[in-house]
């Protein structure tokens, strides 16, 4: 088949696009986020973007944590440039002052420092909350707003755990944002078939050798999301039993991939989808030391991700540059999946289904759990 000639292609917009008012958008708009670790919410301002949406986040030196629409409320300036003060952010323009929740205290151009018409106007705002050393925001409709929820793996440590949270992207040691849909890392967690070939065979082994094993692999649909059980018989005959999950709306719940103990996964990934076409993963996990998370990412060729040059990048791909390499929104009207894309489809599915639920006027998977159950982890059986 030449490549002469070929259709325009397309990707299915109601999966990938987040911004407000899109179909994907509003469902991802049900749940809570993390929008930074907490220290990035302190008394300088910080712009943070978030599912196609500019925003200000700071704390004000009572310690509390806030969300706000950039603009401000009285000309239009951008609350980045404002000040941190005891009960909010002050504009740097006219001086209006505003706390976490918008409110408009002082405007010290007018008369009585704006006694009289200050409590008619109010700073668009979200609500947020810190939990697990993450700051996360709710950027749905108000009269919909669910319990922020808490999750069992996070919950129960072990004698001498702690949890760590970190913003470190794909186990690479890439930090920071990614330049793809957040979809093409989303759906990657229901792939284990890639795991063989991509870091075992291709790249050379970054991961512990009984993942280069090819799997056996049943998917299923949870209450909260999908899973998958990868089987691998060793060479003593005894199986590894390796579950992995994805749990709406973002969340990723993989056991670590070097295998140096058995048992739960120890963390849980956030992939927040910044806009279209960028997205940024948010870590927290049980660790016996700081920094265990970060000292964790894969080596490529022996080296950290950040470590090789662009030919040792072409040689020696990882997560980053298969998902990457799939363009901005990778193109699915070009795809021809397989029976080993099953978990690829019923991710699709289970997003396509629960979009349709909040277009209807319902609500979405999981809205409304106080505490998640998770499955994930590796398990050896006699």
């Amino acid at each position: 088949m030449s490549a002469y000639g070929l259709p325009k292609p397309s990707y299915k917009a109601e999966l990938t696009l987040v911004g407000p008012g899109t179909p994907g958008g509003e469902f991802l708009r049900r749940y809570w986020h993390p929008v930074g670790i907490a220290a990035d919410a302190n008394e300088r301002p910080r712009q943070v973007r978030v599912l196609g949406e500019d925003l200000i986040l700071f704390r004000d030196r009572a310690g509390r944590p806030g969300l706000v629409y950039p603009r401000c409320a009285h000309r239009g300036t951008s609350l980045y440039y404002g000040r941190v003060e005891e009960q909010g952010i002050r504009c740097c323009y006219h001086g209006w002052l505003f706390d976490v929740e918008g409110r408009c205290l002082e405007q010290p151009c007018e008369p009585e420092g704006g006694l009289r018409l200050r409590d008619r106007v109010r700073q668009p705002w979200y609500p947020v909350a810190e939990q697990y050393g993450l700051i996360f925001a709710y950027l749905g409709p108000p009269d919909r707003q669910p319990v922020l929820p808490r999750y069992d793996l996070l919950e129960q440590l072990d004698e001498g755990e702690q949890l760590e949270a970190d913003d470190s992207s794909l186990g690479s040691g890439a930090v920071g944002i990614i330049p793809c849909n957040w979809l093409q890392h989303f759906e990657n967690v229901m792939d284990p078939y890639h795991v063989p070939i991509l870091h075992a065979t291709f790249s050379g082994p970054q991961f512990a050798a009984q993942m280069a094993l090819m799997p056996e692999v049943v998917f299923a649909d949870t209450p909260r999301g999908v899973k998958s059980l990868q089987i691998r018989t060793l060479e003593d005959g005894r199986q590894f039993r390796r579950v992995t999950e994805v749990i709406l709306p973002t969340l990723r719940v993989v056991a670590s991939p070097r295998v140096t103990r058995y048992g739960r996964a120890a963390s849980i990934g956030w992939v927040l989808p910044i806009d279209d076409t960028t997205y940024r993963i948010y870590v927290v996990g049980r660790v016996r030391e700081p920094g265990e998370l970060r000292r964790q990412a894969s080596t490529f060729n022996g080296k950290k991700w950040t470590e090789l040059t662009p030919e040792e990048h072409q040689r020696f791909p990882g997560d980053y540059e298969a998902q990457v390499g799939q363009g901005p929104i990778t193109f699915h009207s070009e795809e021809h999946l397989a029976s080993s894309d099953r978990g690829v489809a019923l991710v699709r599915r289970m997003l396509k289904k629960q979009i349709e639920a909040v277009a209807a006027g319902n609500d979405p998977l999981g809205v409304g759990a106080a505490m998640v159950e998770t499955e994930a982890g590796n398990y050896l059986v006699e």
